[in-house]
């Protein structure tokens, strides 16, 4: 299993605007681009399903921009892996649609703790954390 290049982009985009202050100030799509080298057409992809998810909010005006739209402790790694694409699914019998054994298959369980361990680590992984470890607390 892999995370999607929309996730890490994302999670790079949204480091971005910890380092360009964006738990403070709106940021700029363009000062994020500037930052990670990120294409602005797809950092807008990328922001639209962050918005919609409630990460990020935009502000119009002249020094619009986007802002975290909850405390940096309230968003984790999981929330923005998740806005991106959804569940993470180690392997398609995860899903009861992936698999038709899945309800008798006698090993999903190593899967199913495999997901919980995944989702349990993005889980701790809070966006004041990574400010905190780059930045120090």
């Amino acid at each position: 299993m892999k995370i999607t290049t929309k996730s890490r982009y994302a999670i790079r985009a949204i480091f971005a605007m910890i380092a360009l202050g964006g738990d403070k100030e709106p940021v700029s799509i363009k000062k994020i681009s500037d930052f990670e080298d990120i294409s602005i057409k797809y950092l807008e992809q990328l922001f639209t399903k962050l918005r919609k998810n409630k990460i990020v909010k935009s502000v119009r005006g002249t020094l619009g921009g986007y802002i975290f739209a909850k405390p940096l402790n309230e968003i984790t790694l999981r929330d923005i892996v998740y806005s991106m694409d959804g569940p993470i699914k180690p392997v398609d019998c995860i899903d009861s649609n992936g698999c038709e054994k899945s309800s008798v298959c006698a090993v999903n369980w190593v899967w199913f703790g495999l997901k919980k361990d995944i989702d349990n680590y993005l889980e701790r992984i809070t966006l004041q954390r990574m400010k905190d470890i780059h930045f120090g607390a």
